[in-house]
């Protein structure tokens, strides 16, 4: 079960991600596999959940399964081979804004400088929970999607809009020509973040928790924004910061 970074088809494990993959219209289940040492009233489970979708698990040893996704300590016994339906190129996310879809407002999150897969998980989380449009999710730069990436998103990323691109500045460029306005989440910018109503088309950037978001970006920015905070209190952690920006990108935060 290998997989490359960008790629659609990616490996799960858990035994939660692997049955929500299962359950879910948006992911289609390739294979599956269940460590023969898992207890059997969760390999009747897996066998009940895989027959649904036509397939049949592979029972193998423990190890094996280990071997298949890398990470045997958080694997619990089960892997599967899945490809995500909910990824589209930049070019095609642009060029689909057109008619029906014109109308409607669209709001994408980005991540930049952000490269631990729980924090990019949560954020994922957010996202889903604030029904924002899409996820701009660069090739480089950043965790493509990983069963450390799907466990810390509670299995949300199988139903996020996920639009890729290469770089960060390129994706981000395309954005702008098609007519977004680019907001950047910086610390001690004037601006607020729960009085920037967001335009038709917006992108928000969220930098990490260290460096921040990178020059380039920076530079390519229409406007920045803050959270306000009280003295002595210079940051929030980045999933944190990213959760008030999710929901600020939907215009569901107002001052």
């Amino acid at each position: 079960m290998s997989q490359r970074t960008g790629e659609n088809q990616v490996t799960v494990y858990g035994r939660r991600a692997v049955l929500e993959a299962l359950a879910t219209s948006t992911v289609t289940v390739e294979q599956a596999a269940v460590a023969k040492e898992c207890p059997a009233d969760f390999r009747a489970e897996l066998g009940r959940a895989c027959r649904a979708r036509s397939i049949e698990p592979r029972t193998l040893p423990l190890a094996e399964i280990g071997a298949l996704t890398g990470d045997p300590r958080n694997d619990q016994g089960v892997a599967a081979l899945v490809r995500l339906k909910e990824v589209t190129e930049i070019e095609s996310f642009t060029e689909s804004l057109t008619g029906p879809r014109a109308a409607a407002p669209t709001r994408v999150v980005a991540l930049d400088n952000i490269t631990n897969p729980q924090n990019v998980g949560m954020v994922i989380r957010s996202a889903a929970a604030a029904g924002v449009s899409a996820m701009l999710w660069p090739r480089a730069g950043m965790p493509w999607v990983n069963g450390l990436v799907i466990k810390a998103s509670a299995a949300t990323v199988y139903r996020l809009p996920i639009v890729r691109c290469h770089t960060l500045p390129e994706g981000l460029f395309s954005l702008k020509r098609a007519g977004f306005t680019l907001f950047g989440l910086v610390a001690g910018a004037g601006e607020s973040l729960f009085d920037a109503a967001p335009p038709h088309r917006a992108c928000f950037v969220i930098g990490g928790e260290v460096s921040g978001i990178s020059n380039e970006v920076l530079d390519l920015l229409d406007r920045r924004v803050s959270i306000p905070m009280a003295p002595g209190v210079e940051s929030l952690n980045a999933a944190v910061a990213a959760a008030f920006v999710c929901y600020a990108a939907s215009g569901l935060l107002s001052s």
